[in-house]
């Protein structure tokens, strides 16, 4: 039995899977959805009436205490490997998050999760942070991420909701709206500029686009348009693994490439942030279909 000290309402269960991963299972008339604890890691949402918004590898073991491979997963407080002596991506992903919340509103259901000042303590001992993530979950999907500086001095901050799509076919897949937006592409080293009014994906891609808050449209045959929103954000992680890393990546089909795109609301590259001693930062990604 899974212990908690939020008194959750009649839709929402905290269950285990069968190698002992802890989820908060959503079970609405608006939605369906999944949480782990571990990560606070969002593995589904799927609305009333469509399909799942979310792609999750069916390669994943889902073990306890370990990074989940789709989804939405939590980089921070930094990206990739900008603290190049650190885990990569940051403490989030693999550490307890606790429950705060679990509300039922008209059009959605909201939970809200946050890391013990503890546990921040300990990974992090010479910073001082309060952060929350907050999921609101209904016909479409909101992701807001809070993160406050409590210390006395300025601490940076990189990070990432690194949303992982469904596609039907990674090569009927099209994003919209970046044309003439700079991007650093992590395979080169290159700076460059997007000169596609509709990008298409062939092979690898691992691209920051940098210097655009606006919104991007995801489209691909047989599938509804989905637009990705951002707040807080004036970068977006584009990735996709392609065939060669593919079939090397862990917890990753070796055709997975061909069902996913990762489009990230993030603060990254040159939009990475200083939050000064009492600053708070929300970094939100909206997904709509």
């Amino acid at each position: 039995m899974i212990v908690t000290t939020v008194s959750l309402p009649d839709f929402a269960v905290l269950e285990c899977n069968s190698r002992g991963r802890e989820y908060l299972c959503i079970r609405h008339p608006l939605v369906n959805a999944r949480i782990s604890l571990t990560g606070a890691h969002l593995v589904s949402c799927r609305p009333a009436g469509q399909a799942d918004l979310l792609w999750f590898s069916e390669a994943d073991d889902e073990l306890p205490d370990t990074a989940l491979r789709g989804g939405i997963p939590i980089c921070w407080p930094w990206f990739g490997n900008d603290r190049p002596d650190a885990l990569a991506h940051g403490i989030a992903r693999t550490a307890r998050w606790e429950l705060l919340s679990v509300e039922s509103f008209p059009d959605h259901v909201r939970v809200i999760m946050g890391l013990s000042e503890e546990l921040i303590a300990t990974a992090l001992p010479d910073e001082s942070w309060v952060v929350q993530v907050a999921f609101e979950l209904g016909q479409m999907l909101k992701v807001s991420l809070k993160s406050r500086n409590v210390g006395t001095a300025v601490q940076p901050l990189s990070q990432a909701l690194h949303t992982y799509l469904p596609v039907r076919d990674i090569d009927q897949v099209e994003l919209v709206g970046l044309s003439g937006v700079k991007f650093f592409d992590k395979l080169t080293n290159e700076e460059r500029q997007e000169s596609n009014e509709r990008l298409s994906i062939r092979g690898e891609l691992d691209r920051i686009y940098h210097g655009y808050n606006g919104p991007v449209t995801l489209t691909c045959a047989g599938m509804p348009d989905r637009t990705i929103d951002r707040e807080g954000s004036s970068s977006l992680v584009v990735w996709n693994p392609g065939p060669k890393k593919s079939s090397v990546l862990s917890q990753f089909p070796a055709d997975g490439y061909r069902r996913m795109i990762c489009v990230e609301a993030a603060n990254a590259g040159p939009d990475r942030r200083l939050l000064a001693p009492g600053e708070t930062h929300i970094l939100t990604t909206t997904i709509m279909a």
